[in-house]
């Protein structure tokens, strides 16, 4: 019935395989520094409030605000590539909040660097400057949800029509605000665990040291326990023939599905008895396994409407090979830049 609304896709140049392995490595990248900075922020602005602020835990956002945007790029060009055509018309329909991203992500930036450079000097605009930063930020990802659930479901784009200025929002999506939550609590557990691995190498006495880490990894525990509850509830908030993909209907999803299950209780176990390394390597697995999931969930959103696999493909190497360089360039740069930012902050003999 919606079918004469959706645009037809473009052409690849490669196997869409290539480009749907690329969006998850990519997308998972960029998850990691993503909740670094939204959790971290947000924890900021809790330790603020309580008077428990630690620079040491607060004085890379700045920072992460860059890596984050950098590698957001990536997987929005690989979604792109591989669901344009939907993704485009999702942002026509929102146009308004979406194009209001990227100045308010510009406010963001600047209210992190406003943060860290008044945070020894001016404590009310170092404040202001954060709340800012952890304003902006939940802006960005409410606005994200909101057009990633419109780009899967086509049949919600009659609002459209009801109101065409572009000022449409997804809030009729029985999904939207557990998603939301779901989203937030990911960034808070993850950004926890953040902060625990950043006291790990920093240069702090070691009882104070330990006691920083044993806190944030609690907090990682906690969020992790809250988010068994807000993520069934966002769960069984989707389409039946969505959700029970998960429950057998597929063999690869149900399998999926379970591994972040089993994953979540040994993060439990590993948060809450202090066991930072095996929490690092668990909290990196946990996000790569929901990548996977969210990606055969679009899938599964899909289903009746359209696969990659139908994208015509040109078999025009060059481009990817081209792309790959580069890529691979810029992640040389990207690690050599952060190895200078340690260095610079690493005392001096």
């Amino acid at each position: 019935m919606y079918d004469s609304i959706i645009p037809t896709a473009d052409s690849i140049p490669v196997h869409w395989l290539w480009f749907q392995g690329l969006l998850i490595f990519t997308f998972f990248i960029h998850m990691i520094l993503m909740n670094f900075l939204l959790g971290g922020s947000l924890l900021t602005v809790w330790d603020l409030l309580t008077g428990k602020l630690e620079k040491k835990a607060s004085g890379s956002i700045p920072t992460l605000v860059a890596l984050t945007v950098n590698f957001g790029v990536p997987p929005l060009l690989f979604v792109q590539v591989l669901y344009g055509h939907l993704f485009y018309s999702s942002s026509v329909m929102v146009a308004v909040p979406w194009i209001l991203v990227v100045p308010i992500l510009i406010v963001a930036y600047y209210g992190a660097y406003l943060f860290v450079k008044q945070c020894d000097r001016a404590r009310g605009w170092s404040a202001a400057g954060l709340v800012i930063t952890s304003l902006g930020l939940l802006y960005i990802a409410f606005i994200f949800v909101n057009n990633n659930t419109l780009a899967i479901q086509p049949d919600r784009w009659g609002i459209y029509f009801e109101n065409p200025g572009g000022r449409n929002l997804n809030l009729g999506e029985p999904t939207l605000w557990s998603r939301y939550l779901h989203f937030l609590l990911a960034a808070l557990a993850i950004g926890a665990l953040g902060r625990a691995i950043l006291y790990r190498f920093s240069r702090i006495k070691k009882k104070e040291k330990e006691r920083q880490i044993r806190r944030n990894l609690k907090i990682f525990g906690w969020m992790t326990v809250i988010q068994f509850g807000v993520g069934t509830w966002f769960w069984l908030s989707m389409p039946a023939d969505v959700w029970k993909s998960f429950m057998g209907g597929s063999l690869f999803a149900t399998a999926m599905m379970v591994s972040g299950w089993i994953v979540a209780l040994l993060i439990l176990h590993s948060s809450f008895t202090g066991r930072l390394t095996a929490a690092m390597i668990l909290g990196g697995i946990e996000v790569f396994v929901m990548v996977i999931v969210r990606d055969l969930a679009r899938t599964a959103y899909l289903k009746e409407v359209f696969h990659p696999s139908q994208l015509e493909n040109m078999a025009e190497v060059s481009p990817l090979i081209a792309f790959l360089l580069v890529f691979v360039v810029g992640l040389i740069a990207i690690y050599y830049m952060i190895r200078l930012i340690f260095k610079s902050k690493s005392p001096q003999s």
